[in-house]
């Protein structure tokens, strides 16, 4: 591997970055003053020499005693109604290096854009929750046309699709043809009808393998990959705040595979906040005596996030009558709850918090889900607890608190002045790392996402997909190429040459 360190001092201010990579290529070119310059280095993903797939990072060093021109060939895009395509252009940019002097460029991403707009700034999502199908229509659809085996045939693996609809797919994608859940191992080019086609993996995530008619519709499923496909209703966590998608929900993918993916640093998802309700009380504290009877039985009925009502028994204490303390109120109330979790009923993997909250008794749903909420109610049987002592009556009872996202800004108390919730966002720092809320990683060509967060959550998404600078490094021009195509360098000075030496990581 081989370590990068670059540092930079400017008066008072010093600049550095460290980092490894996997390959190095490295060219020392003397160079003339001929008009059409020399070539230091290719980008392409077919082999040839001086030429790498990508680069991720680069540097040029004038090592001569005579300035040089450095010329980069790159593609132009335009702005086609917020979807960005690359025109048939390629374009040149040179600058002068002067003898003795280098610079350094963190990665090859370099284009044109045909207006004066940003090429990484297309399609805007924000705070949309994904299809609650947990999938959307690729637009792709299987075709019986080549072969109708996957018609009669359900353990075949090789899936025909209409003419040019494989280019919507990449390898490791999950797929789901009706009812069915398939992985995409190998894609064909989708140049013509016969090679239109998938290789796939049947029957996965709980499915089972079935024959599918002619047109049927070729899903993009983000279903949770920590469980089988319906074990949830919605795209959410596992109760281990987990989740593991193949493709990011459906967005980032065209037909013609240009301008596929995500585009690196927009990603900024929320979690929803659990429902809760409260007493209405103000004052408590673990110390406050409740005003119940000693050994006595009380009970009172709680619906959590939608679900029936549960009819809450506890007995309290001898001689403990606070709210607080080890056997005090609260501590025997959450006893039940705790073992209505756990035990089959209306409760039953529905976890609930009670405590106190800014002098108040709450009880929070601990789904962070977009239904979550908490129904305090009189109890259908036993004695109910409210309108003796501390408790109110069950009329008085504040209203129930519903789920919601938080807000994108917050103001200040003192100045009002505006500024983004960032502690309310999972984002992404353009290396493919999740930060804040949460914490995973995302590959932002095929948008596969995997992250822990909080349990049993839901969550809305805003990013920017289908944009110039979205996705991957793409070597092919005949899908958007998006990074440096070539280097070259020449001699200002009609009498000198000079030597140029370049150095690319990736």
């Amino acid at each position: 591997m081989a370590n990068v360190n670059v540092s930079l001092s400017l008066g008072k201010n010093a600049f550095s970055k460290s980092k490894g990579y996997n390959q190095v290529f490295e060219n020392t070119q003397e160079v003339d003053n001929t008009d059409g310059f020399i070539e230091l280095l290719s980008v392409s993903g077919t082999k040839a020499s001086s030429t790498v797939p990508s680069i991720k990072a680069f540097c040029v060093y004038n090592m001569g005693d005579v300035p040089a021109e450095i010329q980069f060939l790159y593609q132009e895009w335009k702005n086609n109604s917020n979807v960005d395509d690359q025109s048939a252009a390629a374009r040149y940019a040179t600058m002068l290096l002067p003898a003795g002097d280098f610079f350094y460029l963190p990665h090859g991403r370099l284009i044109g854009y045909n207006a004066d707009e940003s090429a990484a700034n297309a399609a805007t999502i924000e705070n949309t929750a994904p299809d609650s199908n947990m999938y959307v229509d690729s637009t792709a659809d299987l075709d019986h046309a080549t072969a109708n085996t996957m018609g009669s045939d359900a353990a075949h693996t090789v899936l025909n699709l209409e003419d040019g609809h494989s280019k919507f797919f990449k390898v490791g994608d999950l797929i789901r043809i009706e009812n069915e859940i398939c992985e995409v191992t190998a894609v064909g080019t989708g140049a013509d009808l016969a090679n239109s086609t998938c290789t796939i993996k049947r029957g996965l995530f709980g499915s089972t393998a079935a024959v599918h008619a002619d047109d049927v519709a070729i899903r993009l499923p983000f279903f949770n990959m920590t469980a089988d496909f319906d074990k949830f209703s919605v795209a959410q966590t596992d109760k281990d705040g987990i989740f593991h998608a193949k493709n990011f929900f459906g967005y980032g993918r065209t037909g013609d595979a240009i301008s596929d993916g995500v585009q690196a640093g927009s990603i900024g998802i929320k979690f929803y906040q659990a429902g809760y309700q409260e007493f209405g009380l103000s004052g408590i504290t673990a110390n406050t005596n409740t005003g119940l009877v000693a050994s006595t039985a009380y009970a009172f009925d709680i619906a959590t996030d939608g679900g029936s009502d549960y009819t809450l028994s506890f007995t309290t204490d001898s001689s403990n009558l606070n709210f607080g303390g080890r056997n005090g109120v609260l501590n025997k109330i959450q006893d039940v709850l705790n073992s209505a979790y756990y035990t089959a009923g209306n409760l039953f993997e529905k976890k609930v918090t009670v405590g106190i909250v800014a002098g108040d008794v709450r009880f929070t749903s601990g789904q962070h889900l977009s239904g979550s909420a908490i129904s305090i109610t009189a109890p259908a049987s036993g004695t109910t607890p409210f309108g003796v002592g501390r408790l109110p009556a069950i009329a008085n009872v504040e209203a129930a608190v519903a789920a919601k996202v938080p807000d994108d800004i917050i103001y200040n108390r003192t100045t009002y002045d505006a500024s983004p919730n960032k502690s309310a966002f999972m984002y992404d720092d353009g290396q493919g790392n999740l930060l804040g809320a949460g914490s995973g990683r995302i590959n932002y060509e095929t948008g596969e996402i995997r992250f822990t967060a909080l349990p049993n959550a839901e969550f809305v998404l805003n990013l920017i997909h289908k944009s110039a600078h979205a996705g991957g490094v793409d070597p092919d021009i005949s899908t958007g190429k998006n990074t440096i195509q070539s280097i070259g360098a020449r001699s200002v000075n009609p009498k000198l040459n000079t030597t140029v030496k370049i150095l690319a990581y990736n």
